[in-house]
């Protein structure tokens, strides 16, 4: 049997994301009216895909995500058996839509598109029927990455016709070979040996076992100075992979993946080739290291200073990078070429008040490290220094701002309670809250609601998510950024009780606040998971709920379902600057699975407040 592989990235294979880093399968929905699979991850993904006859079956795998539930299986009727979703391996998600028996497509007409790094779409053509099923088939189209994954680069795509028949357990890529096996978890290193004529280079790999698909092959490569590479299992504990290779080529190295798989790179990195043999290969990029120090340096850490305003990246060997703005995603990215992820590699601890955000790591390429940085509230990112031959540094600089806190001249914070209470108050307490402080005078307020609470658990949808335990958390991160800023904040309610309506609305009047900000999830019922998205709502003015929209939409991975105007009590009742916002659909399939997520939840806080320090300079409160 034949498998067919298609590269959507002539890296998808090295995309060596850190097991901490690793995303997820957020969502997934196949539309049988429309033959479309939609899939979301929650980071972005360069996906692989494969045709797979008897029966037809397009296979579609995404490295670096993990599904995080147990398989899941839907049965369909007609031309299209079923969609199944699983875990391939620990680093890889693995989806299946399976054609009916005794019908095929033309893999000419199957699309895959990528709608962002994250949101991917899988058009399949109408299944026609054949007499048999054929043995093989013709491999799918070549597709692009999203052009959003790195602005103005060029995507190319690697096709070998040298390893058709591998189902893509071996693979010339434009960084290297790619072998796919699997180890058994024995840990011995990596044995190898050149004859003595130079001419064959011999890999011993304890613990290792090769595909059917491999055993006792031998494969034309006619790359980088390889003529071919043979394939043997010599125990059932180890493989051996032999290089024929010319005298003059440089020695090999072979590194294991962690997606499973082994990756072998010349010594010196691929700069030893100048002939331009390398498949679709760019031309070498010239670093500044002497001749004698030409092999791949190991990032050993990443650090924060003691004083928040450096992130150093430390490695064994010189190193170069650089760094560029990807505006599509919102983080600033350092690339170190010739370089690899030390297997102790750690990174810095990020606390609440640090200058980073965000911080991912991963190795991109056989020979490149990636590091995507995302600077927090009040920070902007400064040059990228080369501070030694084995160190870079990133400036961190804070932003002195109207709205930052001095921590020596904050004034304290007070309980007052409200001057002549009415007998019946307004506010119904469940169990009863602490006190309200009451605002320093001449600092900006923002009265945070998080709806619902307590006895009312707002929307319930799908597997019982309720919508006041989603949007508590996102209230807490949002005030907790808000007053990093020395906006001054009040919650409506701080943990899980009930309060009216009407004493939401008078504890804002009364404190005089600046903004009334409202956070809530949407429902449609039980009966409609198709509908997912945002929606933002306003009475009078709709500047706020625009300016935060728009923040929410720049950032964050969500349906985008526009500003409206709404006679909600809240906005009808309060005084000053009013909005409600609907983070999402805890009964749509898409949004809860989001909702549920930690990290989106940050994501989305991270927006709210960027809008609502946005609409507060704009408006000089």
């Amino acid at each position: 049997m034949r498998f067919h592989w298609l590269l959507l990235s002539v890296f998808s294979s090295f995309l060596l994301a850190l097991p901490a880093q690793a995303g997820k399968l957020v969502f997934w929905r196949f539309d049988s009216g429309q033959n479309r699979l939609v899939f979301t991850t929650d980071d972005r993904v360069q996906p692989t895909a494969q045709l797979i006859p008897n029966p037809t079956r397009v296979v579609i795998d995404l490295p670096g995500i993990v599904l995080g539930q147990p398989s899941v299986t839907e049965n369909f009727s007609g031309t299209i058996k079923s969609v199944r979703i699983g875990q391939f391996d620990a680093q890889t998600t693995r989806l299946v839509i399976e054609i009916a028996q005794g019908y095929t497509v033309d893999p000419q007409q199957v699309k895959i598109r990528g709608i962002s790094p994250t949101q991917w779409t899988v058009d399949l053509p109408q299944p026609q029927r054949v007499n048999s099923s054929p043995d093989t088939l013709p491999p799918l189209p070549p597709v692009p990455s999203p052009s959003t994954t790195r602005p103005n680069a060029t995507t190319t795509t690697t096709t070998t016709s040298n390893t058709s028949d591998t189902s893509g357990d071996f693979q010339v890529t434009r960084n290297g070979l790619f072998v796919r096996l699997e180890r058994n978890g024995d840990e011995r290193k990596i044995s190898s040996k050149r004859s003595r004529d130079r001419q064959k280079i011999e890999f011993e790999l304890p613990g290792a076992t090769l595909s059917e698909n491999l055993l006792g092959q031998t494969f034309p490569v006619n790359n980088y100075g390889v003529s071919q590479i043979q394939f043997e299992q010599v125990s059932g504990s180890t493989a051996r992979i032999t290089l024929s290779v010319s005298s003059s080529s440089p020695d090999w190295q072979a590194l294991y993946s962690r997606f499973g798989g082994l990756v072998l790179l010349p010594q010196g990195g691929l700069s030893s080739f100048n002939n331009g043999n390398a498949p679709n290969s760019p031309a070498p990029i010239s670093i500044n290291i002497p001749r004698n120090q030409q092999q791949q340096a190991i990032i050993q850490s990443i650090d924060l200073n003691s004083s928040n305003t450096q992130l150093n990246i430390s490695s064994d060997r010189p190193i170069r990078g650089s760094g560029n703005w990807n505006f599509n995603q919102g983080v600033y990215e350092i690339r170190i070429d010739n370089a690899l992820l030390s297997d102790s590699f750690r990174g810095p601890r990020l606390g609440t008040r640090s200058a980073i955000y965000q911080l991912r790591v991963r190795q991109e390429d056989a020979d490149t490290v990636l590091i995507m940085v995302q600077p927090a509230l009040g920070y902007q990112l400064g040059q990228l220094l080369q501070s030694s031959d084995q160190l870079l540094a990133l400036e961190l600089r804070s932003l002195r701002t109207p709205y930052e806190p001095n921590p020596v001249t904050r004034p304290p914070v007070v309980s007052i309670p409200p001057s002549n209470p009415p007998s019946n108050p307004p506010i119904s307490l469940d169990p009863t809250p602490p006190p309200r402080p009451n605002p320093p005078k001449g600092r900006t307020l923002v009265i945070l609601d998080p709806g619902h609470g307590g006895k009312d658990p707002g929307a319930i949808g799908i597997g019982g998510l309720q919508e006041k335990d989603i949007i508590l958390p996102i209230s807490q991160m949002v005030s907790q950024i808000l007053e990093q800023q020395g906006i001054q904040v009040m919650m409506t309610r701080s943990s899980d009780y009930f309060v009216s309506l009407e004493g939401r609305t008078n504890m804002a009047n009364r404190a005089g606040a600046s903004l009334f900000v409202s956070i809530h999830a949407n429902s449609m019922g039980a009966g409609r998971p198709d509908v997912s998205g945002l929606e933002v709502y306003y009475f009078g003015d709709r500047r706020l709920s625009d300016t935060i929209y728009r923040s929410i939409v720049r950032s964050v991975n969500v349906k985008e379902r526009g500003v409206r105007r709404a006679r909600f009590y809240v906005l009808r009742n309060s005084k000053m600057p009013s909005t409600l916002i609907e983070v999402g659909f805890v009964t749509g399939q898409e949004d809860a699975a989001k909702l549920r997520n930690s990290n989106y939840q940050r994501q989305m806080a991270d927006a709210i407040a960027r809008g609502v320090i946005e609409y507060i300079r704009q408006n000089r409160l």
